[in-house]
């Protein structure tokens, strides 16, 4: 077991001492003393968490998450977060505004409003990642090395898109939630929480509770219905600490209620992004390479890492893209393969797209009948059935009958939809199979992509103007948009008697991303934002 301890330690941040090796063994024996279940419960966490998830955008190599993770900065929503309420650690210089979010969870003893987060960030900014990445920095007790020192708690992430239709229709206590997600956890040795383990942790306040995902309860009541849950469990457990992390336009329509600290994920900095690609380079040569790494295996990760900053540094547009963790993700796997690099986000999802489906194949000379653009298009038409269902995930038999028709007019009435299904898993890694027999898009945003790139090619314009007041298409609309004319989409925001906010905030994104836009529209939007700002 004390390999599970073997983590980076500068990528966590902990200061080095020569105290190391001595503190290293005090952990391990407190690991043995820890208790049976809780030592369980922690290997299960460790064993979930420990790989950085790449959204199927390289099956072929798993990637260690301690060893590629560069920490978000974090700032708060309304600037009400003083650098005073908030410890620094030893020795460092930093910018007062933006912190890590561990800092948050050092200063919860001295300030109350700490206990309850909502972490918000753009699509791929990382926030799932944040939130597995403290779940493992906890599941090996490696938060005693960080400074400031966070408060020693016990882990648990819940995932709200895999849960909203329970807590929606039977509203679970809080620790019976967990202990029954806990059981189902692992399928071959299940976990067996003692009687009230959860309960009575959540009352001695030793937890750290993750909701994540917020926005991805496709609808909006329900959505609401969650979020007031929440709040029910934040009261229920005042001075345990809450992370809850989403979209900004999935959080607007269904805020917190209970004294929530609002934070936001802050783009990648340059110092940021150029750690994360030499990170993302070495630990993609050194699992190409079976695991090792030496000198000339570092030499080449250094080389591509350095070419790839070399060339973003070159291009105002790659640059833009590069501060999303997501998309750099994309940048870096479309240069490794040696393909050029798109100017434009809409054009990375294309090229992306086009490097899984297809381009794989190729490099492994496997014989395929259907080309990407045939594969695409019938997943175009299931990320566009999902999108309107208001669900990420579906059944395998779901799925089949969602493409079947559409496969068979691209591959033959032969064409089998399951094996169809399979091989995208299998192969290229846009569809993964989040528990048997259920499937999803490896991210969100190329369910979005496809989507409204399928929208584009039918012609269904019609169905984003009657959702631009929608927070669950606001991603669509805007990947739409950059494709097209984004006129009749910005004309149906102002043609709606009391545009939300986030509508209008969607109709000026639609304004800089979209592909034209009407000079009398572009002048009436303006015109618009500019009497709302003297009417307030």
């Amino acid at each position: 077991m004390r390999s599970e301890f073997d983590v980076s330690r500068k990528q966590l941040g902990y200061r080095e001492s020569e105290h190391d090796d001595i503190i290293s063994k005090v952990e391990f024996l407190l690991w043995k003393l820890t208790s049976p279940f809780k030592r369980e419960y922690y290997r299960s966490l460790i064993y979930t968490c420990r790989d950085y998830q790449t959204q199927g955008l390289d099956k072929d190599r798993i990637l260690n998450l301690q060893k590629v993770f560069v920490p978000l900065k974090i700032v708060s929503k309304e600037g009400k977060v003083d650098s005073n309420m908030i410890p620094h650690g030893s020795g460092e210089v930093e910018d007062s505004k933006e912190k890590q979010i561990w800092h948050f969870l050092a200063a919860m003893a001295k300030n109350r409003s700490f206990r309850r987060i909502a972490v918000l960030g753009a699509p791929g900014s990382g926030k799932t990642t944040l939130l597995r990445h403290l779940t493992l920095t906890y599941a090996t007790q490696q938060e005693r090395r960080l400074r400031p020192q966070p408060p020693k708690l016990i882990p648990v992430l819940l995932y709200l898109r895999d849960l909203c239709q329970v807590i929606a229709q039977k509203q679970p206590p809080l620790a019976e939630l967990i202990t029954e997600q806990v059981k189902r956890q692992w399928k071959r040795q299940p976990l067996d929480p003692p009687p009230n383990w959860f309960a009575d942790k959540l009352r001695q306040n030793q937890c750290l509770v993750m909701l994540d995902g917020l926005d991805e309860v496709a609808d909006e009541t329900e959505r609401r219905q969650v979020s007031r849950w929440v709040d029910e469990q934040m009261e229920a457990y005042p001075d345990t600490p809450f992370i809850l992390t989403s979209r900004p336009f999935g959080y607007e329509s269904a805020q917190l209620e209970q004294g929530v600290t609002v934070l936001k994920v802050q783009p990648f900095s340059l110092k940021q992004m150029r750690q994360f690609i030499h990170n993302w380079y070495l630990q993609t040569e050194v699992m190409s390479r079976a695991g090792e790494e030496d000198l000339g295996v570092r030499e080449e990760a250094e080389q591509q890492a350095d070419d790839l900053i070399k060339r973003i540094g070159n291009s105002s547009p790659l640059a833009a893209m590069a501060v999303n963790p997501l998309l750099l993700t994309m940048i870096a796997t479309v240069h490794r393969r040696g393909s050029a690099l798109p100017g434009k986000r809409v054009e990375l999802y294309k090229e992306i797209c086009q490097v899984l489906l297809e381009r794989r194949l190729r490099a492994k000379k496997i014989n395929e009948p259907l080309t990407a653009t045939q594969k695409q298009s019938v997943l175009q038409v299931l990320a566009l059935a999902l999108m309107q269902r208001k669900t990420r995930e579906f059944p395998l038999s779901l799925g089949v009958s969602l493409i079947q028709d559409n496969l068979a007019e691209v591959a033959g009435s032969a064409a089998d939809s399951q094996e169809f299904l399979e091989q995208i898993k299998n192969v290229s890694g846009l569809l993964v199979e989040k528990e048997l027999g259920v499937y999803e898009f490896a991210h969100l945003s190329f369910q979005e992509y496809l989507a409204a790139v399928e929208i584009k090619e039918t012609n269904q314009e019609q169905l984003l103007i009657g959702n631009v007041n929608n927070s669950w298409w606001s991603e669509t609309i805007r990947l739409y948009a950059a494709q097209t004319n984004a006129s009749n989409l910005i004309q149906a925001v102002l043609a709606l008697p009391s545009p939300l906010v986030e509508a209008m905030a969607l109709a000026y994104d639609c304004l800089e991303e979209g592909l034209s836009v009407y000079p009398e529209v572009k002048q009436q939007l303006e015109a618009r934002l500019e009497a709302d700002l003297e009417n307030r």
